[in-house]
């Protein structure tokens, strides 16, 4: 018991501490952007002002990358209280593995329906606002981890209130996104019910289903 103990922690330590040695490295090399990332928590300005420079900056796709492996942590954990996976490695990377899969595609496949409905532009904006988000949440899904991990470690009801109080945040978020870009795809209304139908509901009931077949190993 006490070996299985170690080993969780020790997998789940290297994992938290991988995700700040990169945010650290971030932070030396893109010193006054990451400073500028951090605002975009609480003020839409530093997106409105960046967001016709290169979205593959090198700042977003490590604080995202934090954010996917946050993310995964968060759900291995849940998912290990909740009585449905063990708390190890394995499991861990295939949630990770679902989570890059499906961010992945989802945002390919969205590239692909945008160019042949013309509304490129739109989305290029919309997935740039959403991955601004997704690099600050990445910051509180660490802090998020660190309490599920070591402070409430085996208090379900406290790691379940933490959960709902972070899927509430991503929600907002993502209400945020849509509805300040909702006038210009409502230009395209037919358009804009697909993209729901396709890119903001399917794929998430799909991978929730790459979860529940994710725990049956």
């Amino acid at each position: 018991m006490e070996l299985r103990e170690t080993y969780y922690h020790n997998w789940v330590a290297i994992v938290i501490a991988f995700c700040l040695v990169l945010l650290v490295v971030s932070k030396w090399i893109y010193k006054s952007e990451f400073r500028h990332l951090l605002s975009a928590a609480i003020s839409d300005r530093y997106i409105k002002v960046s967001r016709n420079e290169n979205p593959q900056h090198g700042l977003r796709i490590i604080a995202v990358s934090v954010y996917t492996i946050g993310l995964a942590l968060w759900i291995t954990k849940l998912s290990f209280l909740e009585g449905r996976t063990l708390l190890d490695f394995k499991t861990f990377t295939l949630i990770l593995t679902g989570l890059t899969i499906f961010i992945l595609a989802k945002r390919y496949l969205s590239m692909m329906i945008a160019s042949l409905m013309k509304f490129d532009e739109i989305l290029e904006l919309i997935e740039y606002h959403r991955n601004t988000y997704r690099a600050v949440l990445g910051i509180l899904l660490l802090a998020l981890n660190l309490l599920i991990y070591y402070t409430f470690t085996d208090y379900v009801g406290i790691v379940r209130s933490l959960s709902l109080v972070g899927i509430f945040i991503v929600a907002i978020y993502n209400f945020i996104v849509l509805y300040t870009y909702s006038k210009a795809l409502l230009q395209h209304s037919f358009y804009f019910i697909l993209y729901l139908c396709t890119l903001e509901t399917a794929p998430y009931l799909l991978l929730y289903k790459y979860i529940m077949l994710s725990n049956a190993y």
